[in-house]
């Protein structure tokens, strides 16, 4: 709900509520829980300092005008000047904006506009305020418009500025690398500035946009609906404000702005609550209401094989067909050919960007695409649309498209470079180009992949210091033109694992692969840090071999499935080579995994424990009917000697009676107990028998798991 009341400005949802007047300048005055109204809100302004300086909570920040602060925008004049003086013009409700190139969220019909006017260079700043009231999520939406007669440079531009009192806060980021994505970190601001931030031309696995502000009782979750890069900092001084930032990362960005036009900055969406946990479950919502869209935005994801670890680039058409085979009778849905049908692809060092039928390896990819559907499975293929090898055809012919400096040695990674998608024409090879394949193997579902970071940006039409913006959207082009023509094909994004699974991506395609790490002990903490921002439903999450590719690790499979059943479930592995009884301990898996499957994918989630320090962790997702809950409990190693390791369970109906019980790797299930939901959600239960029930002796660094099961089988009254 949004409200204009004099020169105050109300957005309301469901749980929490923002203040904001506008006076000359504008300035937050409260977000946090929902107040019923804000009599008395003139005692929220700032005080006024012995110098008669006034210190309010800003909705940006300006060059220029005595801040000691960095700006959260700033320009270059054409007289090579940079302050501005922005001042406060009006305020109107309004229809939400578009943004040009840029995915967005959507759901909500109007904003709350917030217009801003540098009157000497007549640039206009404007700022564009949504509140989703169903997921409590606000919205902003930033824009400069140059309405002078010479054009500005822009060299900074935040989405969004969030200050609150107070500098006792602590700043939690989800960091990491490639196969170790989103870990949490969190230290304490005191008088200072943390920065969290990508410099390689994608949201990154280094430094995910999804960051946390908090302290006890109160707690901000910020992200951004971008791909590319992006800068988040927190900020406390000594004027007892804390400051929270995120938008398009400033290093080497410098936008001409020519006179006439607007710049749009990424959507920036922030969640409040009262705990990390509360804010995890409103961006959820946000994410599965508001972000994921089309087809398969509420719809069951389909349980898949996937090749890769099983063959990597050695198969043959008869080998893909045995494997398809044996998906086929354990249950699965869809068969994933993944990297290496295409060229003379042998090896990762040749034939990107030659998005042909290998059909000497293939026997030809329509025909084994058609004998994959007639055993009962759809169809799915690997991709990596943004990337060129020297050693292609497309290189010899268009050298020019690949991204590169002339008269410089090109900086190469997994043998390839990437294309110049910032190129109207490159943009238009890519999308007929995967339209060619969609089309010629029918497929149902397309893993859309980026191995690599991106260097050596040029493209002779384009300004260096747009870049990699304009990057972004052309790359955005792209992908909105082949899902608006492809709307039933599901597209699961990749990036060498998960190096964009951002909210940008999740635009266009509903999920996205969480990291090339499989195992299953280093699984539960990306899991984990991911589900602080992200659905289950958008994490891809795979069952692979034992020993683990990857780590070395070696668990049962029941292990495997019990941490990848926290996720969109599939299997990556050689199926061939398992013998008769673990295909039938995978069909058994499929098969309650289709039975809980929409408690797994689209219940509320609530983490478990502690994942990166914790002697346990895990998870439980609750049916929104409330019938039903799964619970994955994950104990990293057994201490000899120790007893009473005791775990609790979250987010159950209080008034409710269930029935639980625990899975066994057989598909059978223990009987534990019939208990309350207050008392599961308070309780300390013992893991009677994990230990013994895992064979220690066949596994390395083993991960022991149990699986639990809660039916509801009867509401309590609540007492008058």
């Amino acid at each position: 709900m949004l409200k204009i009341k004099g020169n105050y400005f109300i957005l309301e949802t469901n749980h929490t509520s923002m203040l904001i007047k506008g006076d000359g300048r504008a300035e937050y005055l409260y977000y946090g829980e929902r107040v019923p109204d804000f009599s008395g809100a003139e005692w929220l302004s700032p005080e006024v300092y012995w110098d008669g300086a006034v210190h309010p909570l800003s909705l940006f920040l300006q060059a220029g005008r005595g801040e000691a602060r960095e700006p959260s925008v700033s320009v270059r004049f054409a007289d090579g000047s940079y302050a501005t003086d922005f001042r406060f013009v009006r305020a109107r409700i309004v229809p939400r904006p578009v943004l040009e190139g840029l995915p967005s969220a959507y759901g909500e019909a109007k904003s709350l506009k917030l217009e801003f006017l540098d009157e000497p260079s007549r640039l206009k700043l404007c700022l564009y305020y949504t509140a989703f009231a169903d997921s409590d999520a606000i919205t902003v939406c930033a824009t400069l418009t140059n309405g002078g007669k010479k054009p500005v440079s822009v060299l900074s531009f935040a989405s969004l500025h969030l200050e609150v009192w107070g500098n006792d806060f602590s700043f939690t980021t989800f960091d990491g690398a490639w196969a170790s994505e989103r870990r949490r970190h969190t230290r304490p601001l005191e008088c200072g500035k943390c920065e969290n931030a990508s410099y390689i031309g994608s949201s990154s696995a280094f430094h995910n946009p999804f960051v946390l502000l908090g302290r006890k009782g109160d707690v901000y979750g910020v992200n951004l609906i971008y791909s590319g890069n992006h800068r988040e900092f927190a900020e406390s001084d000594a004027t007892r404000r804390t400051r929270l930032v995120t938008g398009i990362n400033p290093y080497q960005f410098d936008w001409e702005l020519a006179p006439g036009e607007t710049f749009f900055a990424p959507e920036a969406v922030m969640v409040y609550g009262k705990t990390d946990e509360e804010v995890s479950e409103r961006m959820h919502e946000f994410v599965s209401r508001h972000i994921v869209r089309g087809k398969w935005k509420d719809r069951e994801r389909p349980v898949l094989v996937n090749n890769w670890e099983g063959t990597y680039f050695n198969f043959t058409r008869e080998k893909i067909l045995n494997i398809a085979r044996k998906a086929a009778e354990a249950g699965a849905e869809l068969f994933v050919l993944d990297d290496g049908w295409f060229g003379k692809r042998d090896s990762d060092t040749c034939s990107l960007g030659d998005w042909t039928d290998y059909a000497e390896k293939t026997g030809g990819l329509e025909s084994l695409a058609d004998e994959v559907r007639a055993m009962g499975l759809k169809f799915g293929i690997w991709i990596e649309p943004e990337m060129i090898s020297e050693d292609s055809e497309l290189y010899r012919k268009h050298p020019e498209y690949a991204m590169k400096i002339a008269r410089r040695d090109p900086q190469r990674m997994r043998h390839q470079l990437m294309l110049n998608l910032v190129d109207p024409q490159v943009q238009g090879y890519v999308f007929r180009a995967v339209s060619r394949v969609i089309t010629m193997c029918k497929a149902a579902y397309v893993k859309w992949d980026y191995n690599r970071y991106m260097t050596d940006c040029f493209d002779r039409n384009t300004r260096g210091g747009e870049y990699f913006h304009r990057y972004m959207l052309g790359l955005y082009s792209v992908i909105s033109r082949l899902v608006e023509r492809f709307p039933n094909v599901l597209f699961e994004s990749c990036a060498g694992g998960g190096s964009r699974f951002d909210l940008g991506m999740l635009c266009f395609m509903p999920q996205t692969w969480t990291s090339d790490n499989t195992d299953a002990r280093e699984r539960t903490v990306i899991q984990s840090g991911t589900a602080y921002a992200y659905p289950q439903s958008t994490m891809g999450a795979h069952v692979t071999a034992s020993p683990n590719e990857q780590t070395g690790n070696s668990n049962s499979l029941q292990t495997r499935f019990n941490v990848a059943c926290g996720g969109v479930l599939g299997y990556e592995s050689d199926l061939t080579k398992a013998d008769e009884a673990e295909l039938d301990e995978i069909r058994a898996q499929i098969a309650f995994y289709k039975k809980y499957r929409s408690v797994l994918q689209f219940g509320v989630y609530h983490r478990l424990g502690d994942a990166l320090n914790g002697e346990w962790s895990g998870f439980i997702t609750i049916a929104r009917d409330g019938s039903k809950a799964v619970s994955v409990i994950a104990v990293p190693e057994k201490r000899t000697g120790e007893l009473n390791l005791r775990v609790k369970f979250a987010g159950l109906d209080e008034n409710a009676l269930y029935s639980v019980k625990y899975r066994r790797a057989d598909g059978s299930f223990v009987p534990v107990c019939q208990a309350h939901g207050a008392m599961l959600n308070r309780g300390s239960f013992a893991l009677q028998n994990l230990f013994s029930e895992t064979d220690v002796r066949s596994c390395s660094n083993p991960l022991y798991t149990r699986l639990f099961v809660f039916e509801k089988v009867s509401a309590r009254k609540k007492r008058s």
